[in-house]
């Protein structure tokens, strides 16, 4: 019974309503995307930044390497009831896991540092929702939301 109240409770999810800049609304949800996108590229990405060459230095072993400890205690600053970004991992999955756990996330972080790989903790899922109160259509009227890696 209770499943059913909460199934009958539950909003329907509003396809997004995006008007392009002739003030045309997208009916495609491609075109929407491209909308989207090109539209918080332009607000977001500018044209002086300036990438940070990644280190390439000789390989060698960490002075002081990540502990298993480290880990746990980052991980327990977490936030639980979070949306989880591209590599779907919910924070309540390393916030409550195990000592084995830890101890291979801090194994794999030493080694990506003393290898000098990229982590690609840049890597996001651009999400938007409608701001309160404002008239559906123009991207402006947007909330972007980045969701990032948990890791």
């Amino acid at each position: 019974m209770f499943k059913a109240v909460k199934e009958l409770n539950k909003k329907q999810q509003e396809n997004l309503k995006v008007e392009d800049t002739n003030g045309k609304l997208a009916i495609n949800p491609n075109d929407t995307l491209n909308i989207v996108a090109s539209f918080f590229k332009e607000k977001f990405q500018t044209e002086t930044a300036t990438e940070i060459e990644a280190f390439t230095g000789p390989l060698r072993k960490l002075h002081q390497p990540i502990t298993k400890e480290e880990v746990k205690k980052s991980f327990d600053n977490l936030n639980n009831n979070r949306a989880p970004g591209e590599d779907g991992i919910h924070a309540e999955l390393l916030k409550y896991g195990t000592q084995e756990l830890n101890e291979q996330i801090a194994k794999l972080l030493n080694q990506t540092f003393e290898r000098h790989e990229n982590l690609d903790i840049n890597a996001g899922e651009l999400i938007t929702i409608p701001k309160p109160g404002k008239p559906k259509g123009p991207p402006k009227n947007l909330r972007p939301i980045t969701l990032l890696n948990t890791i």
